[in-house]
């Protein structure tokens, strides 16, 4: 559009930004002289009313800057409602689930999609699957089976901490291949993790207990971007690539792709806990009293039967889905059956021990990236930009220093799964364009998306620890280190992956 146009465009809308503008400077204004008067702890904090204020002021602008650039007016207003959306989450104004879910209610209050379409999260599978995972998880807590896993470890690994933290990071590895979400196996994790902290008896806040969480959120996450099935968006990725290269990598070839970056995060990973966090002086663990706790114990109750039964039943058949070709979620949905048909999950169980708002917050997104998909946001954004990479060539580092710049942007706006597929669609015409090969390309969003910066970029793990209260007992700042230098690590493995694709034949 003609730079006249886009300033007629602002023009028309000159008087409602002017009237939100004071009404935001009014609210900032009034907060900061009662801030003043208060003190600043008192009432509703600063950076609060600013936030608020923002929420007020940007989203219209967005609308009328995607108008002037081109946009329909249901493509625009939904860039405003997910504008707000980012805000939310920026700010931290409300908990984490209840954005996502504010733009899917309004996309379908001014009619931006069918119900069928902004609904699809909460129609999905993937509701199944998390309510199943979710509730093995509580089950498998509230039973004593973790308790009773956690000390049968302690007796028979070797007392370091690096024993105690590996187990926890193969742990999450090993599920990586079968269970196809991060937040699916920090959930069958955590009671082990809980279990292990508790009879270790690690110091509150100390080093101890913070490098254990990394390695319970390391070996959640850090698989993830290695095969096609240890990710949601990886097997939604997938769809995008051609035939013959889905046919390719949807098996064993795409670690083996991977497998640099997967030796070299590990690596990395294994060398970072005992520097930022050092054991120093430990108490030895007490395997004389914890034989004795697992002799009173006694053998497994029927609760802890059904639930090392579910989690068995759910393990062995997602990783034979490509015999029997039925879905992990069908499989979750069969355990969370046999949960409650035993007894074993009561109905105050199910009401108080699945995390809800994580699942309403992992379905809002699902929500959200199907009514960009609906609307063509997404390939409109690709078409935008195209020209912008025209610096690639035929320079496979540059490629991927592009798709780190596109997959941090996009991420500043959206969540980790839209997040990666938005950066896939935007850069697989670019990567066509200058001859790179197209599982590059969805690989680098793959491990570029679990890229965090900010607080509202967490990932969904970082969420959903902050949302258990993990964070409470532990070094926050650390570990946010701790996150920090894995970041950097992710950048780093996919640069030194090049000499393997080029051996393998895919530069």
């Amino acid at each position: 559009m003609p730079l006249s146009g886009f300033l007629a465009g602002l023009g028309s809308h000159w008087s409602v930004f002017a009237v939100l503008a004071a009404v935001a400077a009014v609210i900032v204004a009034v907060a900061v002289a009662r801030r003043g008067r208060t003190g600043p702890d008192d009432g509703v904090s600063v950076v609060t009313v600013i936030g608020w204020a923002t929420v007020l002021v940007v989203p219209p602008l967005v609308y009328v800057l995607a108008l002037a650039s081109g946009l329909s007016v249901a493509a625009a207003l939904f860039a405003s409602f997910l504008a707000a959306t980012v805000l939310f989450w920026v700010f931290g104004l409300v908990d984490e689930f209840v954005p996502a879910l504010l733009a899917v209610v309004a996309a379908l209050l001014v009619g931006l999609a069918p119900p069928e379409v902004a609904l699809a999260g909460f129609s999905s599978p993937s509701l199944l699957l998390l309510l199943g995972v979710f509730a093995l998880s509580a089950v498998i807590s509230s039973s004593g089976l973790s308790y009773r896993v956690m000390m049968w470890l302690l007796v028979r690994l070797p007392d370091t901490p690096f024993w105690h933290q590996l187990i926890l990071l193969l742990s999450g590895y090993a599920l990586s291949p079968m269970v196809p979400s991060s937040n699916a196996r920090q959930s069958l994790l955590t009671p082990v993790y809980v279990e292990m902290a508790r009879g270790l008896r690690l110091r509150a806040r100390g080093p101890g207990i913070t490098a254990l969480l990394a390695a319970m959120f390391g070996g959640s996450i850090l698989f993830s971007p290695m095969m096609a099935t240890s990710k949601s968006s990886n097997i939604a990725a997938l769809g995008l690539l051609p035939a013959q290269v889905q046919a390719e990598f949807s098996g064993f070839f795409w670690l083996v792709a991977a497998a640099v970056a997967a030796l070299g995060v590990t690596a990395i990973h294994l060398l970072l806990l005992p520097r930022l966090f050092p054991a120093g002086d430990r108490t030895p663990l007490p395997r004389d009293q914890i034989r004795r706790q697992l002799r009173e114990q006694g053998p497994l109750r029927p609760a802890e039967w059904v639930a090392a039964g579910g989690f068995l039943f759910f393990l062995i058949g997602t990783a034979t889905v490509s015999w029997h070709h039925v879905r992990p979620a069908y499989l979750a949905g069969c355990v969370l059956l046999a949960l409650l048909l035993t007894g074993t999950l009561l109905r105050k169980d199910f009401q108080r021990q699945i995390d809800w708002p994580m699942i309403v917050f992992l379905l809002g997104v699902d929500s959200l990236m199907k009514i960009m998909t609906h609307l063509g946001l997404a390939e409109k954004l690709a078409g935008a930009v195209g020209r912008v990479f025209d610096f690639v060539g035929s320079s496979v580092g540059l490629f991927i220093l592009a798709a780190l710049i596109t997959t941090m942007l996009v991420r500043l706006v959206l969540p980790v799964t839209a997040g990666m597929l938005t950066a896939a669609i935007i850069l697989l015409p670019v990567a066509a364009a200058h001859g790179i090969h197209p599982w590059i390309c969805v690989f680098c969003a793959a491990m570029f998306s679990d890229i965090s910066v900010f607080r509202h970029q967490g990932t969904n793990g970082i969420i959903q620890m902050r949302s258990a209260g993990l964070f409470d007992d532990v070094d926050e700042a650390g570990f946010l280190r701790y996150n920090m230098w894995m970041n950097v690590a992710r950048i780093a493995v996919v640069f030194a992956s090049i000499p393997w694709w080029q051996w393998l034949g895919l530069l």
